[in-house]
């Protein structure tokens, strides 16, 4: 077992998702400058394919950049033989609907006793009412033994602070998305790799595009007289991302990760959420905690009643990152080195998940009888009756060449 391995959990693996991809890297390299060896777990719902000559984005940013199981790993609880220490975060990692049937995984339920087991800046991706809407109560019953299994912690969202308090039991930190705690200098450097320019353009990210924001969008061209480049559905690469981003003139953008990105060069930007649903805590947490809560917008008519929409003072924004970026980093660093206590309730979540693939193990075997026993027994059929199915055939063929 190597002493400074940590395996990681989160979203990487998902496609066309820059936010997912460079937050994951952004976790990856601040491991990295703390002396750990991280490896990012490809547990996706699919088997990823690796191409190295892939036209795709993401996959592209994956084989260059990430440092992640070179194959997909079904056996989750053999990674107890490698390493010590198991990260879930950041993202969406604590909505059951991003999880999928991986959801034990997630919650790092596998992890032995004597193991670490930290979620940073985790997310629950919705406040506590929605939370309780959107998942049985059986789920959240097994997500509130899970993570008082945990031995530190912390979500992305004063919302989730509330939902791990109130619902899960549980102490939580709110920490600052890792994309903030990593220095920038390192999107700088992937930025040297762009091979766009959007210097001086309007940049539009919106995932999800109604009639105001088109409205939006005329608005703001005519505001600064130039086109708006779309970068949604583009698969530009990661690095065109983050270059048009920093350069662009202004960003319209409905991404938490875009937000952030937009934030974080200090470039003016507004946020439309008429889409978002439930699912607007992410972005009302980062700017509520950054003092900007008045770029969001919910209609058209809402661009030209907010007088200060294309003010913008990163002053203070810029001191507030510094500070919550090292009150992330002191979190991590102390997660890591505290010395780990084996609990009763690590070590009940660690049985239940070995009952769990017992019985997991128990239903794939009776499943593959079944299956074995119903083709026997179409087989025993076909070939009782294939005799009679023959000698009919060649009757009817007689009987078709004689008339």
């Amino acid at each position: 077992m190597e002493k400074n391995k940590v395996f990681i959990f989160n979203l990487w693996h998902t496609m066309n998702n820059y936010g997912a991809n460079l937050t994951a890297y952004a976790l990856q390299e601040i491991l990295k400058t703390l002396n750990y060896d991280p490896e990012l777990v490809n547990n996706a719902f699919h088997k990823t394919e690796r191409k190295n000559k892939s036209s795709n984005c993401s996959i592209q940013f994956w084989n260059k950049y990430l440092q992640t199981s070179k194959n997909f790993v079904n056996d989750v609880n053999a990674l107890n033989n490698e390493a010590d220490k198991f990260i879930v975060g950041s993202d969406q990692v604590f909505r059951p609907i991003y999880m999928g049937h991986k959801t034990r995984e997630y919650l790092l339920d596998f992890v032995k006793p004597d193991s670490k087991k930290i979620a940073l800046a985790a997310s629950f991706g919705v406040d506590k009412n929605y939370f309780l809407e959107e998942n049985p109560r059986e789920q959240v019953e097994q997500m509130k033994k899970s993570l008082q299994s945990f031995d530190y912690v912390s979500v992305r969202e004063n919302a989730g602070v509330e939902i791990c308090c109130d619902i899960m039991g549980v102490e939580a930190e709110w920490i600052i998305d890792p994309v903030f705690i990593l220095d920038k200098s390192y999107y700088e450097k992937l930025i040297c790799n762009a091979t766009e320019d959007y210097s001086d353009r309007i940049v539009s990210y919106v995932l999800d595009p109604n009639a105001d924001y088109r409205q939006a969008r005329k608005y703001l061209e005519k505001q600064y007289n130039t086109k708006v480049v779309e970068l949604a559905n583009s698969n530009t690469s990661v690095e065109n991302w983050l270059s048009a981003i920093k350069n662009c003139k202004f960003l319209v953008t409905d991404s938490f990760h875009g937000t952030c990105f937009a934030i974080m060069f200090n470039k003016p930007f507004i946020v439309c959420l008429a889409n978002r649903g439930n699912a607007t805590t992410r972005f009302e947490s980062i700017l509520s905690l950054l003092n900007i809560e008045n770029k969001c917008i919910n209609s058209y008519n809402e661009i030209l009643q907010k007088d200060c929409l294309f003010s913008y003072d990163y002053e203070q924004v810029n001191r507030i990152i510094e500070r919550e970026a090292q009150k992330g980093l002191n979190f991590l660093k102390n997660a890591l080195e505290t010395p780990v206590k084996v609990t009763e309730k690590k070590v009940n979540i660690r049985m239940e998940y070995l009952e769990f693939l017992v019985k997991k193990l128990q239903h794939q075997a009776t499943l593959k009888y079944q299956i074995k026993r119903a083709l026997w027994y179409k087989w025993l059929i076909i070939s009782d009756y294939m005799p009679l199915f023959l000698q009919n055939f060649m009757v009817y063929i007689r009987n078709k060449f004689n008339g």
